[in-house]
C-alpha cells in the first residue's frame, strides 16, 4: 500500500506541471508581452538617471495601460532582440524598419513614423561627390550590422574589407564618419542628430550627399510568427486607438516627430 502511495505521488507530480504548462500557453490566457527597443533616441533612450525615455517607451506604456496587460519593456542590441522575435512568442519589437525581407518573417502591428534614408557625409568632406548611384561605389560607406541598410548595401555589390563597413553600434558609426575612418554613412536624419548628439559630436556638422529612396521606409512596431493571432490582433486594435483618440500624436510631438 505504501508503495502504491509513493508511485501515485510520484505520478501526480509528474502530471501537475503538464498541465500547467499547457494552460501557461491558452490563448485566451492574459499575456505577458515583452516589449523590445535598441537606444535609438529619440524613440528609445537613457536619461542621466538610467531611466527609459522616448517615443518607444510612452507608446508601450501607453498600450499598457489601456489594454490593461502585463507586459516589460527593455534594450537590447538589434541582432539579439531580433533572434528573440524570431524564436519566441509574444515578443514585441519597437521601431522595425518593414523592409522586403522582413515583410514576410513578422507580424507587422501599425506604423510609427517614416525614415528618410540618406548617405550622410561629415560637412568637411567636400571633396565627397556623388550624383548617381555608381558614384558610391569608390567610397567607404557604413551601417550597422543586421540593420536592413547592410543587407541593401550588400545586395547592391558593397563588400567588407573593400567598401564596406559594419559596426556594431550607432555611436561607433557616427565616430567611424567624423574620425574619417569611412566617408560616408547610411543613415537617417530622425535618429542620426540624436545619435550624434548621444556621441558627444556636433549634429550640424553632417550633410545629406544622396538620397536612398528604395530605403525610405515605415517605422513599423512588430512581432514575431509565434505571437497568438488574438495577441496581434489586440495590439493592432491598440494602437489604432492611440492615432484615433490623440495620445499618439500627443506622443509624436512631445518627441519632436510632429507638428
Amino acid at each position: 500500500m505504501k508503495r502504491f502511495s509513493l508511485s501515485l505521488a510520484v505520478y501526480l507530480i509528474l502530471l501537475f506541471p503538464s498541465i500547467s504548462h499547457c494552460e501557461s500557453v491558452d490563448d485566451t490566457a492574459t499575456p505577458f508581452l515583452r516589449f523590445y527597443s535598441e537606444i535609438t533616441p529619440p524613440f528609445y533612450w537613457l536619461d542621466e538617471n538610467g531611466v527609459a525615455q522616448g517615443v518607444n517607451v510612452d507608446l508601450a506604456n501607453a498600450l499598457f495601460n489601456m489594454l490593461d496587460i502585463k507586459a516589460s519593456i527593455e534594450h537590447m542590441p538589434w541582432a539579439r532582440a531580433y533572434y528573440e522575435v524570431e524564436h519566441h512568442a509574444d515578443v514585441v519589437l519597437l521601431s522595425v524598419l518593414k523592409t522586403p525581407t522582413r515583410a514576410s518573417t513578422l507580424q507587422w502591428l501599425g506604423v510609427v513614423d517614416v525614415a528618410e534614408a540618406s548617405l550622410i557625409r561629415h560637412q568637411d568632406r567636400d571633396d565627397i561627390n556623388v550624383s548617381t548611384w555608381d558614384d558610391i561605389y569608390q567610397y567607404r560607406v557604413a551601417t550597422i550590422r543586421g540593420y536592413g541598410a547592410a543587407d541593401y548595401l550588400q545586395q547592391h555589390g558593397f563588400e567588407e574589407d573593400k567598401n564596406l563597413v559594419l559596426v556594431k553600434s550607432s555611436k561607433e558609426l557616427w565616430l567611424s564618419l567624423y574620425t574619417g575612418r569611412v566617408d560616408l554613412v547610411l543613415s537617417n536624419f530622425i535618429t542620426g542628430k540624436y545619435e550624434i548628439a548621444d556621441s558627444a559630436l556636433d549634429p550640424d556638422d553632417i550633410v545629406s550627399e544622396f538620397t536612398v529612396v528604395p530605403l525610405n521606409l515605415e517605422i513599423q512596431i512588430a512581432t514575431g510568427l509565434e505571437t497568438p493571432t488574438s495577441h496581434v490582433k489586440m495590439l493592432r486594435k491598440g494602437l489604432r486607438t492611440l492615432k484615433e483618440n490623440g495620445e499618439y500624436q500627443r506622443i509624436m510631438r512631445k518627441w519632436g516627430l510632429a507638428e
